[in-house]
């Protein structure tokens, strides 16, 4: 078999790995759990993930890891150099067969998704959020721990339930948010809930538990709940502030007086389910401070799932050239939306 290229891409919620040809078709992918190392129950409950999954694209594959000619591993946790430090050994260990390996912070993973020459910024709002770039002279950076106000799924519900408990004690305005999620949860009332969420001996609850419920949220918003509206609103903003932080960080002008690559604007490409669904109230907003808050910027909705963009990192590495028609056929052989749900 020809030499094959390998995208990782993990979160708090799955772990996926693809494994493609040299001309982009996917011949072997797998799933997993949660591969972040500091989500995870333990770093090496992260590592089991991030490996079974390589280990069963591969045998999806019927190939071997020896045929891996690069591989991509774009991981939520990579945030400090002792994360990357951790992974190397990690990687080198239980898959020593890997010879060409990259491993960066899951927010890498988008930009080739709506920007294929790598280069840009990426905005992704699923569970979490991340944000990260790479500059026209190959300087790399991502918010990682930076990012310090309510993110993604996970962030929206967090505000909810604040906004719900504020209103039961008078402290804040009623929402129709108190219905939703006490609904949603399978709670009788909101002392019920809270203390269910936080006792001492309560059940101990994934990362996503919470972040499922943002749907609650997006909806309350769309249907003229203010309280909704003000977080979907304020999140859209963050995203827009720490998109021009980014640029910044990775030399990237932020305005749009430039020269050549510069004038088109800068790519900031946006994936995840939070800014992806239909009609959803933070796109809308980032959409909207984008303009003012990044004048440079501009915005790009990824055409392909963030482990997409992580093989294409790794075809890449080896000097392929990503294409149309290479991706055209990552796009036509990829996994059903199904498989990669959250």
């Amino acid at each position: 078999m020809e030499p094959l290229h390998l995208g990782v891409d993990a979160g708090n919620s799955k772990t996926v790995a693809l494994l493609c040809d040299v001309e982009g078709r996917v011949v072997g992918q797998a799933r997993s759990g949660n591969g972040d190392i500091y989500g995870a129950e333990s770093a090496q409950a992260a590592t089991d993930s991030v490996v079974g999954a390589v280990k069963e694209a591969l045998t999806v594959a019927g190939a071997s890891v020896d045929q891996v000619a690069a591989a991509a591993f774009r991981l939520a946790g990579v945030d400090w150099p002792e994360d990357r430090a951790y992974w190397v050994e990690a990687l080198a260990t239980r898959l020593p067969e890997l010879t060409r390996c990259s491993i960066l912070n899951d927010g890498f993973a988008a930009i080739r998704c709506g920007e294929p020459s790598g280069v840009g910024v990426a905005v992704i709002a699923g569970t979490g959020s991340a944000v990260a770039g790479r500059g026209p002279r190959g300087d790399e950076w991502s918010m990682s721990f930076w990012i310090q106000d309510a993110h993604g799924a996970s962030g929206l519900v967090a505000s909810a339930l604040r906004a719900v408990y504020r209103a039961a004690l008078g402290l804040g305005p009623a929402t129709t948010l108190t219905g939703r999620l006490l609904r949603f949860f399978g709670y009788p009332d909101v002392e019920s809930m809270l203390h269910d969420f936080t006792r001492r001996e309560g059940p101990r609850r994934a990362f996503g538990f919470h972040a499922s419920a943002a749907r609650e949220v997006v909806a309350a918003a769309l249907e003229g709940d203010e309280v909704a509206s003000a977080m979907a609103k304020a999140e859209g903003e963050h995203l827009a502030d720490y998109a021009r932080v980014t640029a910044r960080m990775v030399g990237f002008p932020l305005t749009d007086q430039g020269a050549s690559r510069e004038q088109e604007g800068v790519p900031v490409v946006l994936a995840g389910p939070v800014l992806g669904s239909e009609g959803s109230p933070v796109m809308a907003s980032l959409l909207a401070a984008l303009p003012t808050r990044f004048p440079a910027g501009r915005p790009v909705r990824a055409v392909l799932p963030p482990v997409s963009g992580a093989t294409l990192d790794a075809l890449a590495d080896t000097g392929v050239a990503i294409t149309p028609a290479v991706l055209d056929r990552l796009r036509e052989s990829a996994p059903p939306p199904d498989f990669l749900a959250t």
